[in-house]
């Protein structure tokens, strides 16, 4: 393991990511990224084809939906989940959410760095990005999240 990665972090939509582990560091097998989730945020509802995923919460309380479950997750809680269940998290309380990534197979590291780069109107390379890495948001769920618990994307 190198350590942490402080000089590598991006910032994606307005949620800094810093990496903490790279595909390089672990054979390609898993990559870690430590995300803060802001008050009021709901992240894009999506699923992956080809990544399955774990949050552990490392300060606040996330909100969490994977397929038809729905709770609050406080600090301490890891969440697992699998490709190909839909899944997404926000933050309703008035403070930062801190949470660990952890994505197998690695990989999906490059994915958050090429949206790091995008502009948020640039539906084209965002849509294709998405495609290359098998996410496809799941757009039915956003606005009753939003209505629900106060949040916005």
């Amino acid at each position: 393991m190198t350590g942490p990665r402080q000089d590598q972090q991006v910032d994606i939509g307005g949620m800094p990511t810093i990496f903490r582990a790279l595909g390089a560091d672990t054979g390609g097998q898993v990559s870690v990224v430590e995300q803060v989730i802001a008050p009021g945020r709901l992240f894009w509802p999506h699923v992956h084809t080809d990544h399955d995923q774990v949050n552990v919460v490392l300060d606040g309380e996330l909100g969490v939906r994977i397929g038809d479950r729905e709770w609050t997750a406080p600090a301490g809680e890891t969440i697992a989940k699998p490709r190909l269940i839909p899944h997404t998290v926000w933050n309703a309380t008035d403070r930062p959410v801190r949470i660990l990534e952890i994505s197998a197979p690695a990989s999906f590291e490059d994915y958050f760095l090429a949206m790091s780069a995008l502009a948020p109107d640039d539906a084209g390379p965002r849509t294709e990005l998405q495609k290359r890495f098998g996410v496809t948001g799941v757009p039915e769920w956003t606005e009753d999240l939003q209505q629900r618990y106060g949040v916005r994307l």
